[in-house]
């Protein structure tokens, strides 16, 4: 069997570096090259030609999710695998809306790790129980508000919360949107609550790593 060429892509370097010793280990794979963020995966995905992509779901830049929507979007035929700790059922339907072909814990043996990469590669997917029932909700077309934080969220919200994740302060959310700071305020409260995040700083971190900053401002209809 040929060689299978995969690209590696954390935001930490020891993370990276573990993963190609990991795989050179095996002999079915060579790594061709690794990436600290969404920018240099692009970069290193149109240099190399992968067949597999390997990523975090936090990295710097884009966020996991919004790179391999980048990645799906600049190659029709590489394989996606997400490897991360979060294993909750919200960011794993992102993940294979945005084209993931496999979503992994971090917790997963080297061999697990190996088995799957092998099957994604031969078979274009590797599902456990959980994915497999999220493939189906996403081909049925359903979305359950239960499953997603941000199906809560208004039109507005969803413009404030987008121009959060581009770190604007409340003066220039309020300014580009024709609203009072303390109407912003007022929204950022209810986000918070809706989000269970305690403030803004933490509602920043879950937007920049769930929205991948792919909700554009202008983009998202407005409800009262």
């Amino acid at each position: 069997m040929a060689v299978i060429k995969v690209l590696l892509v954390d935001s930490e370097q020891i993370v990276l570096e573990g993963l190609r010793k990991l795989l050179d280990s095996f002999g079915e794979f060579s790594v061709v090259s690794t990436a600290l963020d969404g920018a240099s995966a692009i970069r290193a995905l149109r240099a190399h030609r992968p067949h597999i992509v390997v990523t975090g779901l936090s990295i710097a830049g884009a966020g996991g999710i919004h790179a391999a929507r980048l990645i799906r979007k600049d190659s029709e035929h590489v394989r996606i695998v997400i490897l991360s700790s979060n294993q909750q059922p919200v960011f794993m339907r992102e993940a294979f809306v945005a084209g993931a072909n496999a979503y992994l814990s971090r917790r997963i043996s080297g061999e697990e790790l190996r088995q799957t990469l092998l099957a994604v590669h031969r078979d274009g997917a590797a599902l456990s129980g959980a994915a497999a029932g999220l493939i189906l909700q996403i081909a049925s077309g359903r979305s359950p508000e239960d499953d997603c934080p941000l199906s809560h969220l208004t039109g507005r919200e969803r413009q404030i919360l987008s121009l959060v994740a581009d770190d604007h302060d409340t003066g220039h959310i309020a300014k580009h949107l024709g609203i009072s700071p303390k109407t912003v305020r007022n929204y950022l409260s209810r986000i918070y609550a809706k989000l269970g995040t305690p403030n803004r700083v933490q509602t920043t971190l879950y937007a920049k790593r769930f929205m991948g900053r792919s909700w554009q401002p202008d983009g998202v209809p407005v409800e009262p």
